[in-house]
């Protein structure tokens, strides 16, 4: 027989918004994710760069609207299908921020740009005769940022005159006109060394400044540099030059951005329980890696900081250490973070908002899986 005592205090402990909310789930803390936006808003206005989101961090629409509200002037996504997404929620500037290269999808991005903004990346002579051909047969002008690779490695043609190249040809397309540049500087984000990093995302930068300066000696207009991430803007976005920023993480952020940028809180875990205690000092959680990315490491628990240690991710389970000082009990709740929030995101269908210990509301995740 349950005592009254034993009653009340299981009462109290579902009172908990933890313990409202099955498990694994995402969480949001509202005023954080606040202050993270406000911040970002803030820098841009006062470093009088444009601020263009990345939304492939959140990948939720009422976030972009918030972002937007708070002063970005449009949004960054990765691919077609969250540009659909995104036009479908209202926001009529997008800059696809990567190369769409085979004609179906060339084909979505025409049909956005019939009743949006919506820019796109290039970095060959093929891709733009081919975006110019097919924007041709639907009498449409489609804008263009030419990719530059400023030492990433990933993407984007080299700067300088093969730059210049691109921007000859595409100001010779019937139906291509030249926004400008894009210079993603996403090796650097991590690099702790504020000296270093601030020396070399400033060499980036100049490559892209050099690069306009040349296209425009040549008569070619560039109204944009549109570059920087969450863990550069501080840098890129003072530069001479650079136009506007494409920070994503920082809505969120992740223990490894956190780390290089402790202005930016963490606002996103995952909530996960002890399900199992199957050693002395070891605990077993339902959050495995369908719940929680490890593709840069393992999470580490809100807390805790590194004191407990994952043994093993796998699909269904996350198997712990942890020191004898503490006393886990099969049922308790834990706050994952993330050693990269992005993908761990796109993992789910909707996330959770809390604010002042209530679930204020239940957000979907409308982008979530648009990979094409």
């Amino acid at each position: 027989m349950i005592s009254s005592t034993d009653f009340i205090r299981a009462f109290k402990m579902n009172e908990n918004w933890m313990h409202k909310i099955s498990t694994p789930a995402l969480i949001v803390d509202y005023k954080t994710l606040q202050r993270n936006i406000t911040y970002m808003a803030r820098f841009a206005k006062e470093n009088k760069v444009k601020l263009r989101p990345h939304v492939k961090t959140h990948k939720c629409p009422l976030i972009a609207h918030m972002q937007l509200q708070a002063g970005a002037q449009g949004i960054c996504v990765a691919k077609v299908s969250e540009a659909e997404i995104f036009a479908a929620s209202g926001i009529k500037d997008i800059l696809i921020a990567n190369e769409v290269i085979s004609p179906e999808k060339i084909d979505r991005l025409l049909n956005l740009n019939r009743y949006t903004t919506t820019m796109v990346a290039v970095d060959s002579r093929k891709n733009i005769e081919d975006l110019n051909h097919l924007a041709r047969k639907r009498d449409q002008i489609l804008k263009v940022l030419i990719d530059l690779n400023v030492g990433l490695n990933r993407t984007g043609v080299q700067p300088g005159e093969p730059a210049l190249a691109l921007a000859q040809l595409i100001s010779q397309a019937s139906h291509l006109e030249l926004e400008g540049l894009q210079a993603y500087e996403g090796h650097l984000t991590y690099i702790k060394d504020f000296a270093q990093k601030k020396e070399r995302t400033k060499a980036c930068m100049e490559m892209a400044v050099s690069t306009k300066q040349l296209l425009e000696e040549n008569g070619i207009e560039c109204k944009t540099i549109s570059a920087g991430g969450s863990g550069t803007f501080m840098i890129t976005g003072k530069y001479p030059g650079i136009t506007e920023i494409q920070p994503g993480t920082y809505v969120f952020n992740d223990y490894h951005i956190n780390s290089v940028v402790p202005d930016l809180e963490i606002a996103l875990t995952i909530l996960t329980t002890i399900n199992n205690k199957p050693a002395k000092g070891i605990f077993t959680l339902d959050m495995g890696s369908k719940s929680i990315s490890n593709d840069m490491g393992d999470p580490r628990f809100k807390g805790y900081g590194k004191k407990i240690k994952v043994l093993a991710l796998t699909e269904e389970h996350c198997q712990c250490t942890y020191p004898s000082k503490y006393d886990f009990n099969i049922g308790d709740k834990l706050e994952a973070i993330p050693a990269h929030v992005c993908p761990t995101v796109n993992l789910y269908d909707f996330l959770y908002v809390i604010q002042d210990d209530e679930i204020i509301g239940r957000w979907k995740i409308a982008a979530r899986g648009m990979r094409e």
